[in-house]
């Protein structure tokens, strides 16, 4: 006898295990989406970071003409590019600096003259002659090695070429622009000849030597005087406190490996019976950080003094000044010139009664620092255990209104911060 087996599937459980599959597919296809969609955040927000990383740099890009800004080679051969100036070529030479806190890559050098027909990068020649960099010299190109310019370098040489029919011309006002673009899209220009005031100073009035910092304290901040090298009263300064410099003190001026005691600074803000204490150039990240302005900072009152010489054609009071130090492009140390440390023996003047300064001698310029902006923040010090250094320019003027004026930018020695002793 055989008998006939016959299960039966409710529907209900046949419902329930559907729609149990429908719902994992639901949150796995919810979690996929989730996953897919943070992949796809963290991939734009390292994309946004890169972008700001990128602009910063751009931003701290900047290119100045050296004085003569060009110059006709009279040799034939540029060592590593070729032969042919004089004869096939007219090679000129461009020097420039790197004012900016990153390095720079030319790209293109744009040269457009103006005045007569015919004449250097006008019609009917091309108009503006456009250079790109070759490896061998050619014409409508400048050498490929000399396009990198390093951050702080100066007086880097850059040389072109244009065709032997093709010459820059020499005249006033200036009719020649040259311009250089960099990888980053910025472009810096100049005009050439470098015009020079009758009767006055010409573009390089003064140079910018070694630069040395002072800082006082106002509540809780730090002060160069208690420095190991150069105390003046209490204890002396630590490394675990901030410090962390060792150079004894001189009276100014001193040399270069020591402190430089500076009296009878008078201004407002200058506490210490008008004395500063300037070492050399660096600043411990714990002390930056109580100079930066923000709700962390304005405890410490940073001056920077600039070793300038009068290198002009004749003498001149300083009545003015402004210094600019950055790091990338967000990152300043800002100040204005207070007076300058001058004589012997060595005094201080302010800028309101600004004595006159003597060809080829050389002062202290005083700035202090009004704004300390650092992207960071409240992070300060900077991650990773970085060390970082400010570069830039420093600026003067005297108080003529005729054709004596003076007034000059120069290239800066920077300001170290290490992440340590």
């Amino acid at each position: 006898m055989f008998r006939l087996l016959v299960f039966r599937v409710s529907r209900r459980g046949i419902a329930t295990i559907i729609g149990g599959l429908i719902i994992l597919t639901l949150i796995l296809t919810a979690l996929g989406t989730m996953v897919f969609v943070s992949q796809q955040y963290s991939q734009f927000q390292q994309t946004v970071n890169k972008m700001d990383q990128y602009k910063d740099q751009e931003q701290s890009e900047s290119i100045v003409a050296n004085s003569p800004g060009l110059t006709l080679l009279t040799s034939a051969t540029v060592p590593g590019w070729g032969n042919g100036c004089t004869t096939t070529y007219n090679c000129y030479n461009a020097t420039i600096s790197n004012l900016g806190g990153v390095g720079i890559q030319i790209v293109r050098i744009y040269v457009t003259s103006t005045g007569s027909a015919g004449s250097g990068c006008s019609s009917p020649n091309p108009t503006p002659c456009i250079l790109n960099p070759t490896s061998a010299i050619a014409a409508y190109a400048f050498n490929q090695a000399e396009q990198f310019l390093n951050a702080g370098e100066v007086n880097h040489a850059v040389i072109f070429a244009l065709p032997s029919s093709v010459s820059l011309p020499y005249a006033s006002p200036p009719p020649n622009t040259i311009a250089f673009a960099t990888s980053r899209g910025n472009v810096f220009s100049f005009q050439w000849p470098f015009q020079i005031q009758i009767g006055g100073q010409s573009q390089s009035a003064f140079s910018a030597g070694i630069v040395k910092v002072a800082y006082q304290s106002s509540s809780g901040g730090y002060d160069s005087k208690n420095e190991p090298g150069p105390v003046a009263a209490g204890s002396k300064g630590t490394v675990s406190a901030g410090y962390c410099h060792s150079e004894p003190a001189q009276p100014y001026p001193a040399g270069a490996s020591y402190a430089e005691e500076l009296t009878g600074v008078s201004y407002a803000n200058v506490g210490d019976s008008g004395v500063l204490w300037f070492v050399n150039p660096w600043v411990t990240q714990t002390i930056i950080g109580t100079a930066a302005n923000g709700p962390t900072g304005n405890t410490t009152t940073l001056y920077l003094g600039v070793n300038i010489t009068n290198t002009g054609n004749t003498a001149y009071g300083v009545a003015g000044g402004t210094l600019d130090l950055t790091w990338y492009g967000s990152n300043h140390i800002d100040g204005t010139l207070i007076g300058v440390y001058y004589g012997s023996p060595a005094k201080f003047y302010s800028i309101s009664s600004p004595q006159s300064i003597p060809q080829t001698k050389s002062f202290l310029a005083i700035f202090r620092v009004t704004t300390l902006e650092l992207s960071t923040g409240s992070t300060w010090p900077p991650p990773n255990h970085e060390s970082v250094m400010f570069w830039g320019s420093a600026s003067l003027t005297d108080s003529a209104k005729d054709s004596t004026f003076v007034g000059g930018v120069s290239l800066s020695s920077g300001l170290w911060i290490p992440y340590s002793c």
